[in-house]
């Protein structure tokens, strides 16, 4: 049986490679990329079993390109990898039509049995990640919390401004104009009915957002 081929996908060179090197170790064949351009050039041009994805893409974030890549090739398998907690994200990368979420600080062989199960026409769900979709089903998103209810983008803004960060800071770290990037936190902070920002902290703080 031919080995799956992984495409890689993440702005860190130095995660990049490291990624790669797992993989390999595992007897699968990666290639990494380290922008949203070269990723969709790479999904349009050559074949790939699964696609593991960093959410936190600069430009374009890891939430659009799912939906673009989603929207080039239906039927390929995304795996959404991130440095935030399953709380935060696996949910809304789901329903966004990815076949998983793994965070980064997962042991290798969760990260290999993924891309098994996706490789496969499975998704990958923790046990935490099963329970997250069980409630939601059973109370329905009435009972989601204010920040589930943002943008892929505003939740990504706010999790850096929750952190300290200044908006021009953000600004330089999603490749995003100043203007956008406080655009999406008037929004945020509105839909969150929030009037300050150390309400912002304190919110995301008693709720394990950082």
């Amino acid at each position: 049986m031919t080995a799956p081929r992984v495409l890689v996908v993440d702005d860190h060179a130095l995660v990049g490679a490291g990624l790669v090197r797992v993989l390999e170790a595992n007897g699968l064949r990666p290639h990494w990329c380290g922008d949203a351009a070269q990723a969709l050039d790479a999904v349009r041009r050559d074949r790939w079993n699964v696609v593991l994805l960093d959410v936190s893409m600069p430009g374009a974030d890891g939430f659009d390109l799912l939906k673009r890549i989603k929207a080039a090739q239906p039927g390929l398998p995304v795996l959404m990898l991130s440095m935030h907690a399953e709380h935060l994200f696996a949910t809304r990368a789901l329903r966004n039509g990815a076949a998983g979420y793994i965070t980064k600080d997962s042991a290798p062989q969760i990260l290999i049995d993924a891309i098994d199960a996706a490789a496969n026409g499975r998704r990958y769900l923790t046990p935490s990640v099963a329970d997250q979709l069980a409630n939601l089903l059973q109370d329905g998103n009435g009972a989601e919390l204010p920040h589930q209810r943002l943008s892929d983008r505003e939740l990504q803004v706010l999790l850096r401004l929750a952190c300290g960060r200044s908006v021009t800071e953000v600004s330089g770290e999603m490749h995003l104009s100043v203007k956008t990037v406080s655009s999406h936190k008037t929004k945020l902070m509105r839909k969150m009915a929030l009037e300050r920002d150390a309400d912002l902290v304190r919110y995301a703080l008693d709720h394990g957002l950082v």
